[in-house]
């Protein structure tokens, strides 16, 4: 159990409802921009999140915000205009590059990824292109070799390298029969589109999308690249900032090696409705649940009642949010340096907003007095810590050495974080001891206070 901020989640589904929306968001000005600004503004506060956000609708921004600093060093602003590494979220680049090249009638997505790359495993052969872009292939991931973090990380790779960690490992399952997620699948999907169209990845990329839809601010980072304008990434604990750790961008090659801007992606957003890039059948395909809320290279779920289409990614000392609701009309993009993990929170929580929903419980007002009954010390039965302190009128909650996730009471001893969609509840335990139970994502987690 790994809690950040409070727990980090992937797109999770909130407020699902069968009801389809048709019509554009409305994001009503007043009301929108000062509950968003509210929301912004108080993590900011509290430097839960450090980046640029953008919301916006038909294609127009209804709002666009930048917070925290791009380089503490030299406390250089973040800005509208900062670059940042995106992470996973490359992977729908990615998917639309495949699927740009079986419109093209030089990939179909039933092909043995063999085809293209035959000096695979044998074990491999059954694995397919569509396999692949869903998470289906069973082939393992590349990112949880024993050295990886500590070694490859730090060299320069070549897609190659990055397969041959896994190379001898056995699937994780039949192709086709389970999903898990699985970068390498992306690196070998980056080494088709060079085998494909003949050209580089990063060339592809630039020459088939970025350059045409006008992204000059989104491109391949590899490691001698000087980038105007890019966000140097951090991390934060209880005792401060830290530099995030350096991770060669070819580590993450085809999988989570492109930055982007929040005015890029909007980009990016607005071409994926018409066939400029892809043909609807293709985006139908794409966009399609294929298992566990998971199409061709994106995420498909619903939020707020809406159909939402997104990608998250989390690079050391970077964290990003794409989220796409098109029967709304709706786009929402959080980029951050910094990995706290709020930014899909915080996009989710806009988009909620901008839709009308009640994204946040209503707050009540604790006497000093009855918020310091719950303070102390807390642990659960795997040894986990959490310390609970008050700090002016508001608890604070500290899990393990992570940074304070201030704590608002929406009852006489039930809180909330806007940090995460935790909910915390405070009770009696037995002979007269004090437990918090901390529930998310439909789990509850037991810390007992310590005596």
């Amino acid at each position: 159990m790994r809690f950040v901020g409070l727990i980090a989640v992937g797109a999770a589904l909130v407020g699902i409802s069968a009801a389809r929306a048709e019509t554009p968001a409305r994001c009503p000005a007043r009301d929108f921009q000062a509950a968003a600004g509210q929301a912004i503004d108080t993590l900011a506060a509290s430097q839960s999140f450090t980046g640029a956000v953008l919301v916006a609708v038909d294609g127009k921004p209804v709002l666009r915000r930048a917070v925290g600093e791009a380089n503490r060093e030299w406390h250089v602003a973040n800005t509208v205009d900062t670059r940042f590494r995106i992470g996973s979220a490359t992977k729908t680049f990615t998917a639309v590059a495949v699927l740009r090249l079986v419109d093209d009638g030089k990939v179909a997505l039933d092909d043995p990824v063999a085809k293209y790359l035959p000096s695979l495993p044998q074990a491999w052969a059954g694995v397919t292109i569509r396999m692949l872009l869903s998470h289906t292939s069973g082939v393992p991931d590349y990112i949880y070799a024993p050295t990886f973090r500590d070694r490859e990380t730090r060299l320069v790779q070549t897609p190659e390298s990055l397969v041959a960690l896994v190379r001898d490992k056995p699937l994780d399952f039949v192709p086709g029969a389970g999903w898990r997620y699985s970068n390498t699948g992306f690196v070998l999907l980056g080494m088709v589109i060079e085998k494909a169209s003949g050209s580089p990845y990063a060339t592809y990329l630039s020459e088939t999308f970025f350059k045409p839809l006008g992204m000059a601010d989104t491109g391949y980072e590899t490691e001698d690249t000087v980038t105007p304008r890019r966000a140097f990434g951090y991390m934060r604990t209880r005792d401060g900032w830290t530099a995030g750790p350096f991770i060669a961008p070819s580590a993450a090659y085809a999988a989570g090696a492109l930055l982007s801007t929040v005015d890029d992606l909007l980009k990016w957003d607005q071409a994926l409705y018409g066939d400029r890039l892809v043909s609807k059948s293709g985006r139908d395909l794409m966009f399609a649940d294929y298992r566990n809320h998971y199409g061709l290279g994106w995420q498909v779920d619903e939020a707020w009642g809406a159909r939402r289409i997104s990608h998250g990614g989390a690079t050391p000392g970077f964290q990003a949010s794409f989220q796409r609701y098109p029967d709304r009309r709706l786009t929402v993009a959080a980029l951050s340096n910094s990995e706290l993990g709020v930014s899909e929170k915080l996009a989710t929580d806009l988009a909620g907003l901008c839709l009308g929903a009640s994204v946040y419980p209503a707050e009540v007002t604790l006497a000093p007095k009855a918020l310091d009954a719950f303070t102390g010390d807390y642990r659960n039965a795997d040894g986990f810590s959490v310390k609970v302190i008050r700090r002016d009128a508001r608890l604070a909650a500290y899990f393990g050495n992570q940074p304070a996730t201030t704590l608002y009471p929406m009852g006489p001893a039930a809180f909330f974080a806007r940090e995460s969609d935790a909910r915390l509840s405070f009770r009696d335990g037995v002979g007269g001891s004090k437990a918090m139970v901390v529930r998310q994502n439909g789990t509850d987690y037991v810390f007992k206070g310590a005596p």
